[in-house]
């Protein structure tokens, strides 16, 4: 039995997103490979994401005990020392910590490379870069999300290309459903008291996710149509800037936050929407495209290299600082045509991505490591 020894930080750091979503998804599946792998998951008592589950699954949870910031260090080095019997030969980090004691093979999984693009917007990220690098540089293998991440790991950490493995995300069954009904459709516009068309945005709107350019843009497609946008995910409210915005554009009633809806109802809100807006200044894969495509609804991206890669031909392009190629990208996905090729080619794209695949690929690093 080859055992891996998981961190599971990210767990307790957030409630949604791509990197509880990734490590949640392919633990699931991996046991149901060729077996022979049991995943022993070190989770922190503040889990707020989905918890993997199957039999192959081992759980050590950290004890409760409060105030977390006096008594965490004793709590987590016990749970450590819970782990040892087990005898795991594998340490994979879920968030870039280094292994728990010597002796290990170590596994990381880089997601993107967002601080060091943008250590300004960040605000003072460099010891976390500085964790980051070393974690990276001292593993045995490394798992890149894209080839895109992959050429980030090789320009900002010293680490041998053959130790570099590119594993996709795939898209999660829950957005692989049978495809609404206009009456489904309807009657979400109607519960959220939304127009029709709307434009969807999904995850957290701050600094590198560019949000301020679509709303920029937004003004500028609302002279010609009474479209929405609908926000999922992220901050409970606008920032003051973006409400200041709209008010003197008087869009302020168009535009909707929904901070927290599970993935059927996020499914629905895919597709109901006139198309999906990615305008990310960079990211490490985008998730939200795989679900925008399986969902049958089309694609605004930013014209950035990972992009390109994940949606290809699947996806309207518009330069990430030009509002006004985003607003025109928004109007022509309301063309009927447009949107049949757009919707016809992410079905084809996103057939090629699988959580399934995924688990397999990451099973072969393990067993290389064994």
């Amino acid at each position: 039995m080859l055992r891996v020894l998981v961190d599971g930080v990210i767990y307790g750091a957030q409630k949604f997103g791509g990197i509880s979503r990734c490590f949640t998804e392919t633990f699931s599946r991996i046991g149901n490979q060729t077996g022979g792998i049991e995943i022993i998951l070190h989770l922190p008592p503040n889990c707020q994401a989905t918890i993997p589950k199957g039999k192959w699954i081992r759980k050590i949870r950290d004890y409760n005990i409060r105030p977390q910031t006096l008594f965490h260090p004793l709590v987590s080095r016990v749970s450590k020392a819970r782990a040892w019997p087990l005898h795991p030969q594998i340490f994979h980090s879920t968030y870039y910590t280094l292994p728990y004691w010597s002796g290990l093979r170590t596994v990381v999984t880089v997601h993107d490379f967002i601080y060091e693009k943008y250590p300004s917007l960040l605000g003072d990220a460099r010891p976390f870069i500085e964790q980051k690098r070393r974690v990276v540089e001292q593993a045995d293998a490394i798992v890149a999300v894209s080839h895109s991440t992959k050429r980030d790991i090789l320009e900002y950490a010293r680490v041998d290309e053959a130790k570099i493995a590119v594993i996709y995300h795939g898209v999660s069954d829950a957005f692989l459903a049978p495809s609404h009904t206009e009456d489904d459709r309807e009657g979400f516009r109607e519960k959220h008291k939304v127009g029709n068309p709307y434009w969807l945005y999904v995850g957290p709107r701050g600094l590198y996710k560019n949000f301020g350019t679509f709303l920029r843009a937004f003004i500028r497609a609302a002279r010609e149509t009474d479209g929405y946008i609908v926000a999922v995910g992220g901050e409970v409210k606008l920032e003051s800037w973006q409400v200041d915005l709209l008010i003197r554009n008087r869009l302020d009633q168009r535009v909707r936050l929904l901070s927290e809806i599970d993935d059927e109802a996020l499914r629905l809100a895919y597709s109901a929407a006139a198309g999906f807006v990615f305008p990310s200044l960079a990211e490490g894969f985008g998730i939200p495209l795989l679900e925008a495509m399986a969902c049958g609804t089309p694609i605004i991206a930013s014209d950035i290299p990972v992009f390109r890669e994940i949606a290809a031909d699947a996806a309207l392009y518009f330069h990430p600082y030009d509002e006004e190629s985003l607003a025109e990208a928004m109007m022509q996905v309301l063309e009927q045509t447009t949107r049949q090729s757009l919707v016809e080619r992410g079905r084809k794209r996103v057939s090629e991505f699988s959580w399934d695949t995924a688990s397999g690929k990451l099973e072969n690093v393990y067993k290389s490591l064994a």
